[in-house]
């Protein structure tokens, strides 16, 4: 039987019912009280067992977090790499658009909300958000505004639905300490911003031609300006990079590839192409084909590197991620580690974090320890 479908929670369902039925009606007729306490006692635990599991089973086949029994019940399998073009073709391709470079970085920084603290809070408003968002700045160890450096910038992007506390809560920005600590990757300001405004809202980090939210501005104009205006940091493409997971995973493939004067890389942990709204109508005003990523990548390949990681056993990820992976030609470089098996789940990307980030520190010249 599978793990996924209508069988599994059928079967639990029928026997929940059963048990409290039985539960309800039977009452055998023991010799001791004792006796008749415990049969009463097993019951009350079947029927909380069958509970839990018809709940557990129903969200997992909506959300796809366990795929097959041997996802759940398995150990993890190697990862397959596939490569498509190189860095330095990527970053020697044309881009269009402004780009940062026209918009230099603060000299004098204002102060910091929390001084002497890495994690920084702040609330930022943008004409193109219809209110606040809250946006954490992890500094890099070290990091001394005063100092004449300039930082790269991570650009941190989490799941749905989440927040931006979420990002750190799944180890990215540990990963990103470790991997400058074995200096595999150059100190970084590390920015996570709400990417949905008002919380709760799918915005797919999308544009409309209706009104706000107008996410993808959010993230690749406004968003960026606001980094600039804060905090010491270098305004190249080859030193800002865009890291995110799931709907979070989607957001940076997209912002880095129809945004290539700005990112020059992606990180991808099972995100997927195209924009998934899922049962919902997306907002008005989309162009949807526009944000097609697979479509573009055949088109008009941009010139970025992307690393991705995906599961042949993620229904949400893998369908476009394959896509894009065999559409893929120079110059947009592409480096993906596709496991055999996996649900959409923040444990089968986690031990791939590693590796995606040496792969930045490796691949931009901005991010070179």
């Amino acid at each position: 039987m599978s793990l996924t479908g209508p069988a599994l929670p059928t079967i639990l369902g029928v026997l929940l019912l059963a048990v409290a039925v039985l539960s309800v009606l039977d009452r055998p007729a023991l010799a001791t009280t004792g006796e008749r306490i415990a049969v009463r006692a097993v019951r009350t635990l079947l029927v909380a067992f069958l509970t839990l599991a018809l709940t557990g089973t129903i969200l997992n086949n909506h959300f796809l977090f366990y795929t097959s029994w041997a996802d759940l019940f398995g150990g993890t399998a190697p990862a397959k790499t596939i490569s498509v073009g190189t860095a330095k073709a990527a970053l020697a391709g044309p881009v269009s658009g402004p780009g940062l470079g026209v918009s230099a970085s603060t000299a004098i920084p204002p102060p910091l909300p929390r001084p002497g603290q890495r994690l920084q809070r702040y609330s930022v408003t943008s004409p193109s958000q219809p209110g606040a968002a809250e946006v954490l700045v992890q500094l890099p160890v070290g990091y001394d505004p005063a100092s004449p450096r300039r930082y790269p910038v991570v650009l941190g992007l989490h799941g749905y639905p989440s927040s931006p506390q979420s990002y750190l809560n799944a180890g990215l920005g540990d990963a990103q300490d470790q991997a400058t600590s074995r200096r595999l990757l150059a100190p970084s300001i590390l920015v996570i911003p709400q990417i949905n405004v008002p919380r709760g809202l799918d915005t797919e980090c999308v544009d409309t031609a209706t009104g706000t939210p107008n996410v993808e501005t959010w993230l690749t104009r406004d968003l960026p300006r606001w980094v600039l205006q804060h905090f010491p940091v270098r305004t190249d493409r080859g030193s800002w990079a865009a890291v995110g997971y799931s709907f979070g995973g989607w957001c940076a493939a997209s912002a880095a590839m129809r945004h290539p004067d700005v990112f020059g890389a992606a990180i991808v942990l099972q995100g997927y192409f195209r924009p998934d709204f899922g049962s919902a109508a997306p907002p008005a005003g989309v162009d949807l084909r526009g944000y097609d990523l697979v479509a573009a990548a055949k088109r008009t390949p941009a010139a970025v590197s992307i690393w991705m990681a995906t599961s042949r056993e993620d229904r949400l990820s893998y369908p476009s991620s394959a896509q894009f992976l065999a559409a893929a030609r120079p110059p947009t470089h592409v480096t993906a580690a596709v496991l055999p098996r996996g649900g959409h789940r923040n444990a089968v990307w986690q031990p791939l974090i590693p590796q995606a980030m040496s792969w930045l520190g490796a691949t931009l010249p901005g991010f070179h320890a």
